[in-house]
């Protein structure tokens, strides 16, 4: 009789994910991105690694490279406060494809790999990054199973929509507050639902 082995994986090595937020100029796939942050965690740790990304991007380098904008879009942002605005639009920015491409490396370079990618949710974030990388000739870095929604656990943990209010320092629609703060959404999760 033949004994099945259950492979256990090593509680040696940190459990890294990444975490990932963008803000666009559509809803669309083919959106204009303008802004990238991310950060990579430990989901049953406290707070982001001091690894992080962030690069805001030109609406003209979208444009040359047919990324598209929405004009519901635009008026959203022109009614957010100007402190979200300069966070976004003053700059300096870099051209899209020079964006994606850094954005790559950096997550392919993390030792240990990132095993997951967290956003609010992935059919935005990394459905628009994936797209953009594709047509750029750049490979994103995840499969579609890696991909992991904020949301979802976040009502896993709280099924009656009582979520509470968490907030750090720094403007909201700022790519890379906003995905600090998810990882503390997330990590939060965890601990409730004792993963």
């Amino acid at each position: 009789m033949s004994s099945t082995r259950i492979l256990v994986p090593s509680t040696s090595m940190p459990d890294r994910h990444a975490m990932i937020d963008i803000e666009t100029l559509d809803t669309s796939i083919s959106a204009a991105i303008i802004a990238i942050g991310a950060v990579t965690f430990n989901p049953r740790g406290i707070g982001p690694d001091k690894d992080e990304f962030h690069l805001t991007i030109s609406k003209k380098s979208n444009l040359a490279h047919g990324r598209t904008v929405s004009k519901q879009t635009e008026a959203w942002w022109a009614i957010q406060s100007q402190e979200v605005q300069d966070s976004v639009f003053k700059g300096p920015h870099v051209p899209l494809n020079l964006a994606l491409d850094n954005l790559t490396r950096w997550l392919n370079r993390m030792v240990p790999t990132c095993t997951r990618v967290w956003a609010k949710s992935p059919d935005f974030d990394c459905s628009i990054l994936k797209h953009a990388c594709d047509e750029q000739g750049i490979i994103w870095p995840f499969r579609f199973w890696e991909q992991r929604c904020c949301r979802t656990l976040m009502e896993a943990a709280y099924p009656e929509g009582d979520f509470p209010t968490m907030a750090i320092d720094g403007p909201k629609h700022d790519a890379l507050v906003d995905a600090k703060l998810q990882v503390l959404e997330i990590q939060h999760c965890y601990h409730v639902l004792g993963c």
